[in-house]
């Protein structure tokens, strides 16, 4: 069915695997395939890249995948020629902004600096995703040390009871150079407009004259949907409704069903 492909991206968490789960045998087996056939494989998450670098050994992955789009398209590992980049990077004076736009909620500001994770408040949740990524962990209540510096993003863990309140605010930041989104249900990250998954991948293929005619890319959810509109789009069955409404395709099977190893090896394998 897709005879010419020459690019697969895809996201972790919910996609290639349930979140903090490894992809299983079956989806590895798939993607070593795909590259043996002569297909790049990248990974495109949300984390920063150098959480994601290690991934192909705690995996059990014959080699290093051919790419990685991290911190939702801020960044780009190209392993084909050893060239690490970065884009659109929030400036610190917008993440004072989103401090301060933020600051009616009652939420936790979550933030990745080099080899650190630091939070605003010290909970549980907090601590697993600085522990799961390796990173010191740190919690401050000086908020100028989340804008001491540009960044590539900000999170804000909130209470869902906030949720509609915080969805209608987001609307007044139209025209602003930076945006917010969900990357889980009860987690706000806000990143430069023009950064996403999406933006990252075109420029790996443009850097090795691949048209996104010949590119697929697999995800779930709303930090996903600039890459699936950027090429061949395909979502997991049990995916969010927005990003399954603009996908090309849905898979069959959802995440725990080796959803992307099922479709793979029947449409592209």
């Amino acid at each position: 069915m897709f005879e010419d492909l020459k690019v697969i991206a895809a996201d972790i968490d919910g996609t290639l695997a349930k979140t903090a789960a490894n992809p299983s045998a079956y989806t590895i087996e798939t993607i070593t395939k795909l590259r043996e056939k002569g297909i790049l494989f990248g990974l495109a998450s949300g984390r920063p890249a150098d959480d994601v670098v290690n991934k192909y050994k705690l995996w059990n992955a014959p080699s290093q995948f051919d790419f990685i789009i991290g911190w939702n398209g801020c960044e780009l590992y190209d392993f084909l020629t050893g060239n690490f980049y970065q884009y659109n990077k929030l400036k610190k004076e917008w993440i004072k902004e989103i401090i301060e736009f933020m600051a009616e909620f009652d939420a936790n500001i979550h933030m990745y600096l080099p080899g650190r994770y630091i939070a605003s408040s010290d909970t549980d949740r907090a601590w697993y995703s600085a522990y799961k990524n390796s990173r010191k962990y740190e919690v401050t209540d000086d908020l100028s040390i989340f804008y001491a510096q540009d960044n590539c993003g900000i999170m804000f863990r909130y209470d869902l009871k906030d949720d509609e309140a915080i969805h209608e605010k987001l609307k007044q930041l139209s025209g602003k150079p930076y945006i917010g989104f969900n990357t889980q249900k009860d987690l706000l990250e806000f990143s430069h407009k023009d950064s996403n998954k999406g933006y990252a991948l075109k420029q790996f293929c443009a850097m090795h004259d691949i048209d996104m005619s010949d590119v697929m890319a697999f995800g779930d959810t709303d930090n996903d949907n600039k890459m699936l509109q950027s090429c061949h789009g395909v979502c997991l069955k049990d995916g969010n409704p927005s990003t399954k409404k603009l996908a090309e395709f849905i898979t069959d099977k959802d995440c725990n069903e080796d959803g992307f190893a099922d479709f793979v090896e029947r449409y592209v394998l």
